[in-house]
């Protein structure tokens, strides 16, 4: 689970991985990226708000969770769309900058967030049991 305490260490380690998987990808496709600086600055600006997103589903544990994930998903989506809309007033973008940021934010998002929520929903089932078992005792 995120939250205060490992909140940092948390963007940290997805930040790495993602850069990692930047830096691979583009180097299998022969892909030379013309704004490196300006795209891993944007990298962690999206990996800071993904991950602020995903630890505020604690403050709303009485909301269906799927309605949760959603709205989650609406809330980065249209902050990275905002962004890029906003930048759009100041230089030039590419005409498909709202097609390739969608699907370079739903795909890493949607597998990380999985993950989060497997496993979150894995160690409450976890201490669930825990808790029935020392019931019973």
């Amino acid at each position: 689970m995120i939250d205060r305490h490992n909140f940092w260490s948390t963007v940290c380690r997805v930040f790495t991985c993602l850069l990692i998987g930047k830096i691979a990808l583009e180097s299998i496709m022969g892909i030379r990226d013309a704004f490196y600086a300006e795209n891993i600055a944007m990298l962690f600006v999206i990996t800071f708000v993904a991950t602020l997103v995903l630890s505020m589903h604690k403050h709303l544990q009485n909301i269906p969770a799927l309605l949760v994930m959603l709205l989650q998903y609406a809330v980065l989506m249209g902050s990275v769309m905002g962004a890029v809309w906003v930048g759009s007033h100041f230089s030039d973008t590419h005409p498909n900058a709202y097609r390739d940021m969608f699907w370079s934010v739903t795909v890493p998002y949607v597998v990380l967030a999985g993950i989060y929520y497997i496993s979150f929903f894995w160690n409450i089932k976890k201490a669930n049991a825990l808790l029935k078992k020392n019931q019973e005792i």
